[in-house]
């Protein structure tokens, strides 16, 4: 398997039969998906996506491009596809995911699954709130309204400046991004999503549907944006399952 800086392997499995990569949501790392491995069964070797700016890469310049993104993560997942492997975006890194996955589809390399949580699909995602042009304050609120950041890293203005650059490239790059329809996916999607989430509603979540001419599935919790920590087990228990079925179907 090919080891690059933009891949953490959280937990690796000498014999995995299946390979999970995960996308974090803006201004995450590898550390967003660090606690998922206990609660995946043996065999699924779990990876996170590391772009560039955050964590082991903090002194590497920040993309700004989706096309950038994925052209180059494009050519680091060829050399994890030795095994079957799924997709799994949070949040802002759903949009990844899903282009991504239109271009190892057209490359006939294309994931057996692609689960998305906390984000509308890509043809009813907000390209215009203009998140990355925010002042400090603004994007503070925001992120703080989202609780998608936690607040000790908010509130603490020297954490805040360290944060803010990464997160501000990754909402540049879906607000810049413009959705071109397509053929749809041929792999399920599953989307994860909470009935009161003030960055998406059930109406743009069930838009996926019409990314896929395979499976779609919808699985819908109580709660606000937090559901994706607190309901974590819940959601690793379907993909789990969904994996599974997969391998042996």
């Amino acid at each position: 398997m090919l080891t690059s800086p933009w891949i953490a392997r959280l937990r690796p499995s000498g014999d995995a039969r299946m390979r999970l990569i995960c996308f974090p949501h803006a201004g995450g790392g590898g550390a967003t998906f660090r606690s998922w491995g206990p609660d995946l069964p043996d065999g699924i070797d779990l990876c996170a996506v590391r772009l560039p700016g955050r964590e082991s890469r903090l002194r590497e310049p920040l993309l700004t491009r989706m096309e950038d993104v994925v052209g180059q993560l494009g050519d680091v997942v060829e050399g994890l596809t030795d095994v079957p492997y799924a997709l799994f975006g949070y949040c802002s890194g759903a949009l990844t995911a899903f282009e991504l996955a239109r271009l190892l589809e057209r490359a006939g390399r294309p994931p057996a699954h692609l689960f998305v949580c906390a984000c509308p699909s890509p043809a009813a995602v907000d390209r215009d709130g203009g998140v990355h042009k925010m002042s400090g304050p603004e994007l503070a609120d925001h992120l703080r309204a989202l609780g998608i950041i936690p607040p000790v890293i908010i509130d603490d203005p020297g954490l805040f400046a360290m944060f803010e650059p990464s997160v501000r490239a990754d909402y540049e790059v879906f607000e810049s991004d413009t959705y071109r329809p397509g053929p749809p996916l041929r792999m399920p999607i599953t989307v994860f999503g909470a009935d009161d989430d003030p960055s998406t509603t059930v109406p743009t979540m069930l838009r996926w549907r019409a990314e896929t001419s395979g499976e779609f599935a919808l699985r819908l919790f109580p709660g606000d944006h937090s559901f994706f920590e607190q309901d974590r087990r819940s959601i690793l228990r379907t993909v789990a399952t969904e994996l599974a079925a997969g391998t042996t179907g």
